[in-house]
């Protein structure tokens, strides 16, 4: 199963969850905004020397279906070229914010050589759902060949700090359960 994180880097939230990662030795595939990780690039950086997996998740993160196609396609691409600048990797997935596709989008990540990848199973770490004892339901609730959609980024409604509460436990029922977590990367590599 696979550990996904958007919205990030975040400089408060994101390196509290590379810690509980790197404390439980389990790897996860973050899809950064473009414009946070020119902001912060060490954290960038450090993604990727604790071993996890990138992935485009735009500059701006507008929703799809209220920008320009050019601009659409230009949110795609000026975030492939910021993470290959930053760490020398050309990612190869991509997620659209909130998961609206949008053909440009598309187009742009076909041009790129981008996957687009979305998920089976949101946390629901946001909204008036993503409450403790909601987002560790369904934390507890993950099974094998599942694609986990939570948040490092705080942005509008997400809540990266009840997601770094909940998730050492989550990760150690996991391990428990005979439950690896991988990163896309690793899952593409055994295809």
């Amino acid at each position: 199963m696979c550990l996904t994180f958007d919205d990030g880097p975040d400089p408060i939230y994101t390196p509290l969850i590379l810690d509980l990662l790197a404390e439980h030795k389990v790897h996860a595939t973050f899809f950064i905004v473009g414009e946070s990780a020119q902001k912060y690039p060490q954290l960038v950086e450090r993604m990727v020397s604790d071993g996890h997996a990138l992935g485009n998740h735009t500059f701006h993160h507008h929703h799809p279906w209220t920008i320009s196609a050019e601009r659409a396609r230009d949110e795609v691409m000026r975030t492939s070229d910021v993470i290959r600048e930053l760490t020398g990797i050309t990612p190869q997935w991509f997620r659209p914010p909130h998961g609206r596709l949008r053909k440009a989008m598309l187009e742009q990540c076909a041009a790129l050589n981008l996957r687009t990848v979305l998920w089976n199973r949101s946390i629901i770490d946001w909204g008036p759902l993503g409450t403790t004892n909601g987002i560790t339901r369904r934390l507890e609730g993950i099974a094998a060949g599942d694609i986990v959609l939570m948040h490092d980024g705080q942005r509008k409604h997400n809540r990266p700090y009840l997601v770094a509460e909940c998730l050492p436990e989550a990760l150690g029922s996991l391990r428990r359960r005979g439950i690896v977590p991988v990163t896309l990367d690793q899952v593409a590599q055994n295809l």
